[in-house]
């Protein structure tokens, strides 16, 4: 495993039951990627929530040094077989983790995902990166208009609206440069076809930073994936938790036990 030094790996498993190891998406953190889900979860399973924003920034960069970190966390947490729930670049990670260590990872539910970002996606990442060191504020409300969609937007006033820039703008996760640029030279494309374990693919369907179509491409290479849809945008922890925690959950019974897949 790529040795990641000075960082303190998660011990703790929340709840009981099979495994679990969740994997959040680039300039975030387990909190604001899963929220509500991580104790929804928990009931369940035996939840491992590793915070890849707090290592260095310079361990940051490499897809398989943040594959073997979240299978050593799980490890250290005494998980030996797990599955893996990714959302966003969380997903490729999960999908590079289960290629590279086939002998502990047992499924996987890839959410909001991508083999490669399209260039629309592109475009978008370059500009919320260049944000990174001018107005917060600013940075928040590009985030927003990306994130969430219209139908959780409306729902808010216009002070609603600005409170929540102003709380995402002092939020900013650590790392996010390099998560950001580690996603616009991302290519897993080749991993698909290695993937041999049963495989949750939910799209995201009003996204507007990853296309729900990116999940097609997903579907298509993955030999044994199924695929879901959520009506919401690039955040499901916010705008539908329990709807998304439904379809994790169907999955996962139907296909792990006791920590391995069935």
């Amino acid at each position: 495993m790529h040795a990641i030094h000075n960082v303190a790996l998660p011990s703790a498993v929340r709840g009981t039951g099979p495994r679990l190891v969740l994997v959040h998406g680039a300039g975030a953190t387990s909190e604001s990627t899963y929220g509500p889900l991580v104790s929804g979860l928990a009931a369940g399973y035996g939840v491992v929530a590793p915070d890849y924003s707090r290592l260095p920034t310079d361990a940051a960069v490499d897809i398989d040094a943040l594959a073997d970190w979240h299978v050593e966390a799980a490890l250290r947490a005494g998980c030996e077989r797990f599955a893996m729930i990714g959302h966003s670049l969380g997903s490729m990670i999960a999908t590079r983790a289960a290629v590279r260590h086939p002998d502990r990872v047992t499924a996987l539910v890839l959410t909001s995902a991508f083999a490669r970002a399209p260039a629309s996606t592109r475009l978008k990442l370059r500009v919320w990166r260049d944000l990174l060191d001018g107005d917060r504020v600013l940075l928040a409300r590009f985030l927003m208009s990306l994130m969430l969609s219209d139908r959780y937007l409306d729902a808010m006033t216009e002070e609603q609206l600005d409170g929540f820039a102003e709380l995402i703008a002092l939020t900013v996760s650590p790392g996010s440069a390099e998560q950001l640029e580690l996603v616009l030279r991302l290519d897993v494309r080749a991993d698909l076809a290695k993937v041999r374990v049963p495989t949750l693919v939910i799209a995201t369907s009003d996204d507007r930073l990853v296309p729900a179509a990116m999940s097609d491409e997903l579907i298509d290479h993955l030999s044994a994936a199924v695929s879901a849809a959520l009506p919401c945008g690039h955040l499901p922890a916010l705008e539908c938790p329990q709807e998304w925690q439904r379809l994790i959950g169907d999955f996962l019974a139907a296909v792990v036990t006791d920590g391995a897949a069935r």
